[in-house]
């Protein structure tokens, strides 16, 4: 009797931990990984969502140059350094191919958040290319 009662009591706390669980909204770290690269392939995203993911991944990183601003011209000092030093990168070294990597994908972003600004509804929501097209044809 009392092997039924612990028993069921580890069921019934169990069953309780699971459904908790589930109904808990999990937030996404957009710090870590760059999710707002996704997002402007999605015709569906949320504008301000995707602007907070892209705000939030370039928080604590440096970005990378934009067009206007001189290409190629860091120095590379890779040829002048010792043979240990070429294995363990320094952090700047890390970061500056971070910048590197991301480059044409903060393109992408401007480029796309100067084609859906005008779209933009005010819960977040991008008008799909039905609705631009009759708001286009509204306006001739």
């Amino acid at each position: 009797m009392v092997k039924i009662k612990i028993v069921l009591t580890a069921s019934v706390m169990l069953i309780n931990i699971i459904l908790f669980s589930q109904n808990q909204k999990k937030t996404i770290n957009y710090s870590k990984k760059p999710y707002w690269i996704d997002m402007i392939k999605d015709p569906k995203v949320n504008y301000f969502e995707a602007m907070k993911a892209y705000d939030v991944f370039w928080e604590n990183r440096k970005k990378p140059l934009e067009e206007n601003d001189v290409i190629g011209q860091s120095k590379n000092v890779s040829s002048k350094r010792n043979f240990l030093s070429r294995w363990f990168k320094t952090k700047e070294e890390r970061d500056e191919e971070d910048i590197k990597k991301y480059t044409l994908d903060v393109k992408k972003f401007n480029h796309w958040k100067l084609k859906v600004e005008p779209y933009v509804q005010a819960d977040g929501s991008i008008l799909d290319a039905d609705a631009r097209l009759k708001l286009w044809q509204d306006q001739q």
